[in-house]
């Protein structure tokens, strides 16, 4: 799915064939940039989709449909352009090998955990050119103390918490004076039918961050369809010993400020485009807005985010890929 593009694309298609997808669908929303070009060029197929993405779903009625009609029998991997999928080995295996070990497992999904990257100093003078690598401009990450919390429906739990709950939605934090008690009652409501189903108590939920947990690959079948885009899914069967993964997410380059400023002026996305509305007001109250700091590491790989926790090898997915 991409709406002006132009900047990320061509090293996100470059990073999934490189892993092994061997044929890719672009769904343009409207791009006035060089998207449609550079996905052609990449020889993708592409699909233009000039409704309002709200309207969509944010995306989902138009990804549901053209998995229902062209995916149904394989493994699709959903990402937005600004995503790029690593998992345990990554480095050395494709996507063939992943799949057919989860195929041997009886898994239909890979979950994984969204990973904000991105460069050293002020964004605004961050200098990425299209088509290089991503990960060595934006090259840094914060290793996030992640938190998981229950919901009604299928992955049965989702994580939060990182540098984007940090420095923008800080009040998510339930560290917080009485964050805790008041999360506590709200999740204890969420077992009554009568309460869960009412308008006035979802006014009563907790802040809470962006989720960063999201389920980008699955093996398309009669009655999978993605829910709130990759982030909840309907069910799909994920074996308990399993490998998980990470995307790699670029949206923190010199665009940002102008991609907020769209975004919200378009009221484009979840909530009256309520996270970009953060975002914006950052970046207008300090124009020389930075992430990177004393918690910063350099990305060096995926072994690196095994030894952080980030994901999850195991001694089945090591054995199949030849790693012991």
């Amino acid at each position: 799915m991409a709406r002006n593009e132009a900047l990320r694309l061509p090293d996100a298609l470059a990073a999934a064939r490189r892993l092994g997808v061997n044929r890719v669908i672009v769904v343009d929303n409207g791009s006035r940039d060089a998207t449609r070009a550079i996905a052609l060029a990449a020889g993708a197929h592409l699909v233009l989709a000039e409704e309002p993405y709200a309207a969509a779903g944010f995306g989902v009625t138009w990804t549901n449909a053209l998995l229902d009609a062209y995916g149904r029998g394989h493994w699709a991997l959903v990402l937005d352009a600004d995503e790029q999928l690593v998992f345990p080995g990554s480095d050395r295996v494709g996507l063939q090998e992943l799949t057919a070990h989860l195929e041997a497992l009886g898994s239909e999904a890979l979950r994984t955990v969204m990973l904000d990257c991105f460069p050293p100093g002020p964004l605004a003078r961050c200098a990425y050119r299209a088509g290089t690598s991503l990960a060595a401009t934006a090259c840094l990450f914060e290793p996030p103390s992640l938190r998981q919390e229950r919901i009604i429906g299928f992955p049965g739990t989702l994580d939060y918490g990182g540098i984007r709950e940090r420095l923008f939605f800080p009040e998510a934090d339930p560290r917080r004076p009485l964050g805790w008690l008041h999360r506590r009652l709200f999740n204890l409501g969420l077992r009554l039918p009568w309460l869960r189903g009412s308008a006035g108590f979802a006014r009563l939920a907790p802040p809470r961050s962006p989720t960063l947990t999201k389920i980008p690959l699955l093996r398309w079948r009669e009655g999978a369809a993605l829910l709130a885009s990759t982030h909840r899914t309907a069910p799909m069967a994920m074996a308990a010993e399993q490998p998980t993964g990470v995307l790699l997410h670029f949206k923190f380059l010199q665009d940002f400020h102008a991609r907020a400023r769209d975004a919200v002026a378009r009221n484009a996305h979840w909530d009256a485009s309520r996270e970009y509305r953060r975002y914006l007001a950052r970046m207008e109250a300090d124009p020389n807005f930075a992430l990177d700091g004393m918690r910063s590491r350099r990305y060096a790989g995926p072994d690196q985010l095994v030894a952080c926790g980030l994901m999850r090898d195991t001694p089945g997915w090591r054995l199949a890929r030849g790693a012991e």
